[in-house]
């Protein structure tokens, strides 16, 4: 099925779904931009929902696999536990890839700002949450560094009222095997939820997998006049990674498919988290949250996608506490806040290999950082009338680094060590946002906001030879949004029209080679529906046009790295979308096909080589076979095609992560 096909079916759908829908709906409810549950019609902005029903019925075993049905998201799955995001965005890679997106737990972010992760969503327990909220675009002004294109938070399981523990396997016709255990209980005035995931992947490609752990206890109760939640994650990961298979359509190849041109790649992840949301009024309409926090990561891992193969060791350990006032007034609302974080990281970089063209054997990167954060906020609503709101926030980011270099100074091949030195970056972040009601069930609304992000501690401080120590600025990005939300009888949807502009744009070129003053523009349009179509019928989908383009040339002796103004950004389609028909022949069956679309990108930065798309097919089905046991089960790439993961372009090949061949999932799950 090819987009053209999957475009005209889906309108006709829509609008079929729309006649065929009887009946009023909830009003759904979201939670990431206040940290406290409110109307989702309240919020001028995109926020999609998967909740605790939708995370079961996908039981993804990677990120992407939950995430790309949302519009305007587009996680390209690396080997094992990898990926690069997009969202209303390229994939992007490097430091722009670990910046431009916010990951959080529970409202906390997963890593301190400035030593974020490309691949940070394998730190979030993802399989064990009770709901994952996708902000799309910048954040609201509780959020800073990072929450430039968006922000995934993931919400954890609260405690139930049950004491039985529940069960559920997975496993594949490969080998792969995952449990999740959890149990509920009752400790001192408070309950307790904890869960467990043990997964092992044997991995469908020659010499790769991994084994994962995670642990997550809640406690929720009360100690005196303050409402307590407690989190606690542990999460482990040990991988072996199978590199980028090269060559022309080179994914196409079966047998090129299975195999790993990098059996010694490997990544090795080790994070584990605390916070402790503290919330209490003061008056009759007014509350103040604390929310201490701490983290700890250590991470190593091959750099195998690049021609010298280093050694990446890297961790940070940090604490941090989010304080936020809220007053409820006549005629509106206001929150002040004030977020403080505290990180000492390290970052070391060996090349054991030989030297391979300016890629040096030996030291390339030995340093320390200390890390300050310091971020006041003010957010405000308005009542300007009848189902009319005006919301007006701003938010200022101070982060200040100390950097120590452990090494010697100078030029080494492409690596350029800095001596000791201090930096300061403060940004402003104004949000302006407007919802109208129409009606009982449609809102309206506008919003134009600013994203913004320190430099990554990597951008500032791994440099090479064609960069000044200093001269990278923080990274903007200005949006404006409008938007049609709510339900039309059973029919909940959301459509979004968007234009952003980037600038100081900090990424590498298809030589590996860092750019700091980048600028890009980014258009889109996203539409989204869930309709059930009587009893036992359901339609989904969503679909994503979007144009990203480059606003400024970077001309170089390479075509396939050089950047003219106009060109399209790689790792960008301009289409994406899925559509899925549900069936429910009776209350304890169903059976789901869905269509998941990625279109034709190019993938060097030159406009030179392409990847021309994918439509890939998913059969899904589920029977309860008593009160408390369902079985589950599903067939990925229904139809075998051959297609990539994610496709590039870099140091003059093309390369690709070849996807999934066809494969059979089935699963338990016992509950009581």
């Amino acid at each position: 099925m090819k987009i053209n096909l999957l475009l005209t079916a889906f309108v006709p759908l829509f609008v079929f779904a729309v006649c065929a829908a009887a009946a009023a709906t909830e009003d759904e409810v979201i939670i990431t931009a206040s940290r406290r549950a409110e109307p989702a019609k309240d919020y001028a902005g995109s926020v999609a929902v998967l909740d605790r029903v939708r995370l079961q019925q996908v039981s993804p075993v990677h990120p992407a696999e939950l995430l790309n049905e949302v519009a305007g998201v587009n996680i390209h799955r690396g080997s094992g536990q990898e990926h690069l995001t997009a969202i209303r965005s390229p994939v992007l890679t490097g430091g722009a890839g670990a910046g431009s997106f916010l990951y959080l737990e529970d409202g906390v972010p997963l890593r301190a700002a400035g030593f974020s992760n490309v691949n940070g969503l394998f730190e979030g327990a993802l399989e064990l949450a009770g709901r994952v909220e996708i902000t799309k675009g910048p954040g609201s002004v509780l959020y800073g560094s990072n929450a430039v294109h968006g922000l995934i938070n993931i919400l954890s399981a609260a405690p139930a009222k049950t004491t039985s523990p529940s069960f559920d396997f997975l496993g594949n016709e490969h080998g792969y095997a995952r449990l999740i255990a959890a149990t509920n209980g009752a400790l001192f005035d408070g309950r307790f939820h904890a869960a467990l995931s043990l997964a092992h992947e044997p991995g469908f490609r020659n010499n790769s997998g991994f084994d994962q752990q995670k642990l997550q206890i809640r406690y929720d109760g009360m100690a005196g006049p303050w409402a307590l939640k407690t989190l606690a994650t542990f999460q482990n990961l040990n991988q072996e990674t199978a590199g980028f298979i090269k060559g022309h359509d080179a994914y196409k190849d079966r047998a090129l498919s299975a195999s790993n041109p990098n059996p010694e790649a490997y990544r090795d992840g080790k994070t584990a988290r605390f916070s402790m949301q503290m919330r209490r009024p003061l008056g009759a309409n007014s509350h103040l949250t604390l929310i201490p926090y701490t983290r700890w990561v250590d991470l190593s891992f091959l750099r195998h996608f690049v021609p010298g193969k280093a050694r990446e060791d890297s961790g940070h350990k940090s604490v941090g506490l989010i304080t936020t006032y809220e007053s409820v007034l006549p005629g509106g609302s206001y929150t002040l806040g004030f977020d403080s974080e505290y990180t000492n990281g390290f970052l070391k970089e060996f090349q054991p290999g030989p030297r391979v063209f300016s890629f040096i054997q030996g030291n390339h990167y030995d340093y320390d950082v200390g890390a300050l954060v310091l971020s006041p906020y003010l957010q405000t609503r308005f009542d300007l009338g009848a189902g009319t709101k005006l919301n007006l926030g701003v938010r200022a980011d101070y982060t200040r680094y100390d950097y120590h270099n452990n090494i010697d100074n100078g030029r080494f091949g492409r690596f350029l060590r800095i001596a000791d030195r201090q930096d300061d970056y403060l940004t402003f972040a104004p949000k302006i946002g407007l919802t109208h009601d129409l009606g009982d069930t449609l809102t309206l609304y506008g919003r134009y906001a600013r994203g913004n992000r320190a430099p990554q501690v990597t951008d500032a401080y791994s440099l090479q030879i064609n960069q000044q120590p200093g001269e990278i600025k923080p990274e903007t990005l200005d949006s404006v949004e409008l938007g049609l939300k709510g339900h039309l009888t059973k029919i909940r949807f959301e459509a979004a029209l968007f234009a952003m502009r980037k600038n100081n744009f900090f990424f590498r070129n298809a030589n590996g080679f860092n750019v700091s003053n980048g600028k890009t523009h980014h258009k889109g349009a996203e539409l989204s529906f869930d309709a059930p179509l009587g009893r036992f019928m359901a339609l989904s989908g969503a679909v994503t046009l979007a144009r990203h383009t480059y606003a400024f040339s970077d001309i170089v002796r390479s075509s396939s790295s050089s950047i003219h103004r106009g060109d399209l950004v790689d790792s960008a389609p301009k289409t994406l979308g899925y559509l899925q028909m549900a069936v429910f022949p009776t209350g304890k069956t169903s059976v789901s096909l869905k269509v998941q679309h990625v279109g034709k990108y190019f993938t060097d930065p030159g406009n030179t080589t392409q990847y021309g798309g994918h439509d890939v097919f998913t059969l899904r089905g589920g029977v309860d076979v008593s009160k408390s046991v369902h079985v589950y089960g599903r067939i990925d790439n229904l139809f075998d095609i051959r297609y990539a993961d994610r496709a590039d372009f870099a140091f003059g090949s093309e390369r690709y992560f070849p996807g999934r061949p066809r494969t059979l999932f089935i699963g338990i799950r016992v509950h009581p």
